[in-house]
C-alpha cells in the first residue's frame, strides 16, 4: 500500500507518497511531472527500500510560494537535505529526472555526504551542460524553449486547452508507443490545473536565469566540488529533443564511479518508456556494493 502524507520543509508543506521499509530511496521529478512520474519504480523498489516520491515545491499538492525567489537553486537543494533528515536519515539513494536531476546534481557537488548512490534520468551534468551551452549551437537551440517558459504569460499559454501544448510535446508520443494511457495523461493535467501550480512550476526556469544563454555561460559554474566520488548511474534517452547526446562526453572527468546506459530511440523519460529494463538495470547497479 502506498501512503500519502505531508512534511513541512523550510515553511513549505511538501506532499509525498511513500511505501516499503529499509534504506531511503528518494525520487525527485522534473518539469512538468509530479510524484506519479515514478509509479513504476515505486511499485518495484518498495519491495526492498523505503521509497519516497515527493511533489517538489510548486507542484501538484505541495505548497506553491508565489515569489520567484522561493525557487532559487540553493533553496531547492536545501529542501532535499531537510527531506532526507525529516525521514530520519543522514544519506539516501537519490534518484532524479530533468529538474529533479538538476537539483540532485547540485546537491552532489555541494553536500555530497547526503548521497550514498545517485541515479539520474536525462538530466545533464552541470559542468558538461554549461560547456554545451557555451560551445554547441545545437544545444542552445534545443534549450531555446527556456526563453518561452520565462515569459510572464507562459503559464497561461501552457495551460490553454487543458495543457494541449505540453500534452502533444511530452505525452502523445508515449501514448502512441503504449508507454502511457490516456487516463495517466489526465493525472498530469489534473496536477497542472491545481491553483497556482503551472506558474510556480515555471518559476524554476525564471529563477535559474539560464536564458539568454550568451549572458549565462559567461559565468563559470560555481560549485564547491569538481569531483563526486559516490557511484552514479546515468540513464539517457538518445532521442531526447531537449538535450544533445554530447552532454555525456567528459562526464567521467567529474565522477569517480560512473555507469551510463543509453536508450536508442527513447525520449526524455526512459523510466516511462522502458520501465522494466530501467528497473532491472537499477537493481543491478544497487546490488554492486
Amino acid at each position: 500500500m502506498w501512503k500519502e502524507d505531508y512534511v513541512t520543509i523550510n515553511d513549505v508543506d511538501l506532499h509525498y507518497v511513500t511505501a516499503g521499509e529499509g534504506e531511503l530511496m528518494l525520487f525527485l521529478h522534473g518539469f512538468p511531472y509530479f510524484w506519479y512520474n515514478w509509479h513504476h519504480q515505486i511499485e518495484e523498489f518498495s519491495k526492498d527500500y523505503k521509497v519516497v516520491a515527493v511533489d517538489m515545491r510548486g507542484y501538484n499538492l505541495s505548497d506553491k510560494p508565489e515569489d520567484m525567489a522561493s525557487y532559487d537553486m540553493s533553496i531547492l537543494v536545501d529542501d532535499v537535505k531537510k527531506l532526507i533528515e525529516a525521514f530520519g536519515e543522514k544519506e539516501c539513494i537519490l534518484v532524479g529526472h530533468d529538474w529533479g536531476g538538476a537539483v540532485a546534481w547540485t546537491l552532489a557537488y555541494t553536500s555530497p555526504g547526503y548521497i550514498s548512490r545517485l541515479i539520474m534520468f536525462d538530466a545533464p551534468h552541470p559542468y558538461t551542460f554549461r560547456r554545451e551551452l557555451a560551445e554547441n549551437p545545437a544545444q542552445r537551440e534545443a534549450s531555446s524553449y527556456m526563453g518561452y517558459f520565462q515569459r510572464p504569460d507562459s503559464h497561461e499559454r501552457l495551460l490553454a486547452n487543458d495543457g494541449e501544448k505540453l500534452r502533444k510535446m511530452l505525452f502523445d508520443p508515449l501514448v502512441a508507443k503504449g508507454a502511457m494511457t490516456e487516463a495517466e495523461v489526465e493525472k498530469y493535467i489534473e496536477a497542472w490545473k491545481q491553483p497556482g501550480a503551472m506558474k510556480a512550476m515555471l518559476h524554476y526556469y525564471r529563477a535559474i536565469s539560464f536564458y539568454p544563454f550568451e549572458d549565462h555561460v559567461k559565468q563559470p559554474v560555481q560549485l564547491p566540488y569538481e569531483q563526486f566520488d559516490q557511484p552514479v548511474l546515468q540513464f539517457w534517452g538518445d532521442a531526447d529533443a531537449a538535450f544533445e547526446n554530447s552532454n555525456l562526453d567528459g562526464m567521467e572527468n567529474y565522477l569517480s564511479d560512473l555507469t551510463i546506459h543509453r536508450f536508442p530511440g527513447v525520449g526524455h523519460a526512459p523510466h516511462l518508456e522502458k520501465p522494466e529494463e530501467v528497473n532491472r538495470l537499477m537493481r543491478e547497479f544497487l546490488a554492486e556494493k
